[in-house]
């Protein structure tokens, strides 16, 4: 009777296109304004990235560096975005911003396929709001996209094994995301775990075995060998590079030091902290669902999901052991079992009032209050902790939009002479060579033999090398050291 009343209601029958709608804009509000505003800066590790992707060329892949072969699909889409949008913080971060509301909404179709559609939207909701999603979104480097192909690795297995309409279609698209997969370091760990699914579980083995088309498995083969050609040739090169991809680390001392870094980044909710990162990463409300979850999924081991979490965690746990900064490769399992848990809280009130539907009704809003303040304060820590802690301008630079903003107000015709360190100058090399703001910028280490009348902005640690006066303190909005260039425009008698 309730069931049917409800039915008559239009905002009940369009719940989940309502909630699909709310999803997508929030998600979308969200990745702007951490990409582009919060915390706003780079770190040393986006720096890095964005220099080997500015200065990779595609016409030699098969002759690339080390350094240049690792996560290679992410430095071509970089490379492309600092060569249309030119050298800048937007530019750098803007691929990371791209496929993370692709793995957002790819997180959101995973979950539809593998439980019900409300704990779906409700997983997807707590999963993006977490400040490790939203951080590794902004992050102008390659940490995004262990979650991007993860989960539509998973959706491509998923939709071969209900054998849809665009099975076929499904397989060459895993075929190519599982090659790209190659190049990042212990993503073969994720593939692994699928293979041995495929080969135990009885469902999964008769569909690879009897059901699978074999011209098309052909074709994605050859495809499939095509897309690590480079890697297979960089490794006859460098033979080097095959532990880094394996997560073998060149020094087992450091295990305890290591799950002292984990322990911190997921249980010490009782000194939190901010920087680079937020730790710990996950909230406690949050960190209960997934044990409730993994519960589950010991709990209930006979399905093909609860093989393929399985075999993930436990090939994934020594390796993070041994290479916990390779943090971002561990979400998408987290997600899966914190939506195993979601679902195990709702289906355990259902069973309580099997047969009394005001109770299975109205006894889900103390749910949707706790989902709604898991994703609040999981925002909220994000903001405050990326905007008002002073350990955040220690881990970032913010000079790039600092200067680029001092640039716009000299005159176009200028040649500029940018006076930085040695150790900066390779960043600003390349910043100077996109930059359209002045005729010329020129980046040196000393301001020793340019002219009196030259025009010069010279990094903070090397004012004092310049016997003149400046014009103008370029400052940051820190609180410390924020005086970052001095501009002096013309000699002072």
């Amino acid at each position: 009777m309730v069931s049917q009343k409800l039915d008559k209601f239009l905002l009940y029958r369009l719940r989940f296109v309502l909630a699909y709608l709310l999803f997508s804009v929030a998600l979308a509000t969200l990745l702007i304004v951490a990409g582009f505003y919060l915390p706003g800066g780079l770190t040393d590790g986006e720096i890095e990235s964005a220099l080997i992707s500015d200065n990779l060329n595609p016409t030699r892949l098969f002759s690339l560096l080390p350094e240049e072969l690792l996560y290679l699909p992410y430095r071509l889409l970089q490379a492309a975005s600092i060569a249309v949008f030119d050298f800048s913080s937007i530019s750098i971060k803007l691929p990371s911003i791209i496929l993370g509301i692709a793995s957002a909404l790819g997180i959101l179709y995973l979950l539809n396929l593998w439980y019900r559609r409300n704990v779906a939207i409700v997983g997807a909701i707590v999963a993006v709001t977490t400040n490790q999603f939203l951080l590794t979104s902004q992050a102008g480097h390659a940490g995004i996209t262990y979650i991007f192909l993860t989960t539509y690795i998973l959706i491509a297995a998923s939709m071969i094994a209900r054998r849809s309409a665009y099975a076929r279609i499904w397989v060459i698209v895993g075929f190519i995301l599982a090659a790209i997969s190659l190049y990042m370091p212990l993503n073969l760990y994720m593939l692994l775990a699928l293979l041995i699914t495929a080969f135990i579980h009885p469902h999964a083995r008769h569909l690879l075995l009897r059901k699978s088309s074999k011209p098309i498995v052909l074709l994605g083969s050859v495809i499939f060998l095509a897309l690590i050609s480079p890697l297979v040739l960089g490794l006859v090169h460098d033979i080097s590079l095959v532990p880094t991809l394996l997560g073998i680390p060149t020094d087992w001392s450091a295990i305890w030091p290591n799950l002292q870094e984990l322990f911190n980044q997921y249980a010490r909710f009782y000194e939190p902290r901010s920087g680079a990162v937020l730790v710990p990463i996950y909230g406690l409300g949050i960190v209960l669902l997934i044990l409730l979850g993994l519960y589950r999924l010991v709990t209930t081991k006979y399905t093909t999901k609860s093989y393929i979490i399985s075999f993930w965690l436990v090939l994934l746990i020594p390796l993070v052991i041994l290479n916990p900064s390779f943090i971002s490769i561990t979400f998408v399992p987290v997600v899966l079992l914190l939506a195993l848990g979601i679902d195990y809280l709702i289906w355990s009130w259902y069973r309580l009032f099997p047969r009394n539907p005001y109770a299975r009704v109205f006894g889900l809003l103390p749910l949707a209050v706790l989902i709604a303040g898991l994703a609040i304060s999981n925002v909220d820590r994000y903001v405050y902790g990326f905007h008002y802690d002073k350990e955040v301008y220690a881990a970032y630079n913010f000079d790039l939009g600092v200067l680029t903003n001092e640039l716009k107000n000299i005159d176009k015709n200028e040649t500029v002479y940018l006076v930085v360190s040695p150790e900066n100058a390779a960043f600003y090399a390349n910043f100077s060579k996109h930059q359209n703001y002045v005729s010329s910028l020129q980046v040196v280490s000393t301001s020793k033999g340019l002219s009196p009348e030259s025009t010069l902005i010279v990094e903070r640690s090397l004012h004092s090398q310049v016997n003149r006066i400046p014009s103008k303190i370029i400052v940051s909005r820190a609180s410390h050291d924020a005086d970052r260039f001095y501009l002096y425009k013309k000699a002072t008698n």
